[in-house]
């Protein structure tokens, strides 16, 4: 999860909302299984703490939304070149990831993750960077082989759109995002067994939510390096924050 210095870098005290989200989650980690009211007093608080779903959606929060963007947009550019082509290897060798035939399929994901997220230092940008990893991780992770990973790529773009991918990854930031916010900070008074149980219900919770949000951001043959595309990740990023506020 997160770490006591993360937490710490952020004067709590002086946010918004943190004494509600706080006691939302203190108060629910517990083991127990909590409904979907609960969960949804938890997200909602969340949502208001960062700033709201169009504050935090559109990057303008300084505690979360920016580097979901970032790295969303660089994800999806990867995946609208791949789509485009349906080459791997001329989609991994344009963005720097050549001589495929000595990488394993790990090497590729450790790669893409650090193309699209880059360092990370503050909680925003580790969990925007844990997102993409489980993201692709999620896509890829049981290809043996580069062919096996376009394969698996051009299946996913046969029955999904990239518009869905995306959905997903701001699953993940979120729940990242609050996770490491948080992890340590309960576990100094719950046990571990109470925060994962409590943090994979929340983690449930979401992708309940988000897979049933409608479709309304196509991201096919968009200039990645547009302010149109930057647009249209912020949109996608307000409607999945708007879902839970």
């Amino acid at each position: 999860m997160g770490t006591s210095k993360s937490f710490s870098d952020t004067k709590h005290s002086m946010i918004p909302n943190w004494r509600n989200l706080s006691a939302s989650l203190t108060s629910n980690c517990n083991s127990t299984t909590l409904t979907n009211d609960k969960l949804t007093i938890i997200m909602k608080n969340y949502v208001f703490t960062i700033g709201g779903a169009s504050k935090a959606g559109r990057g303008s929060s300084k505690i979360a939304g920016k580097a979901g963007i970032k790295t969303a947009i660089k994800l999806n550019s990867f995946f609208s070149n791949f789509n485009d082509s349906g080459n791997i290897r001329d989609t991994l060798s344009a963005i720097g990831l050549t001589d495929l035939d000595n990488k394993s399929v790990g090497d590729v994901i450790n790669f893409l993750i650090e193309y699209c997220s880059g360092t990370a230092n503050t909680i925003d940008e580790n969990a925007a960077k844990e997102a993409s990893r489980k993201l692709i991780e999620e896509l890829i992770s049981n290809a043996k082989d580069i062919d096996e990973v376009e394969k698996l790529l051009s299946d996913q773009f046969e029955i999904g759109s990239s518009e869905e991918l995306i959905i997903r990854y701001f699953g993940h930031y979120i729940n990242e995002h609050l996770s490491r916010w948080f992890y340590d900070h309960l576990i100094k008074n719950k046990n571990e067994r109470d925060c994962n149980t409590l943090f994979k219900q929340i983690k449930d919770f979401i992708f309940e939510r988000i897979n049933v949000m409608q479709k309304t951001n196509p991201l096919h043959k968009i200039d990645w390096s547009s302010n149109e595309a930057q647009g249209l990740i912020k949109n996608i990023q307000q409607d999945v924050l708007t879902v839970f506020e």
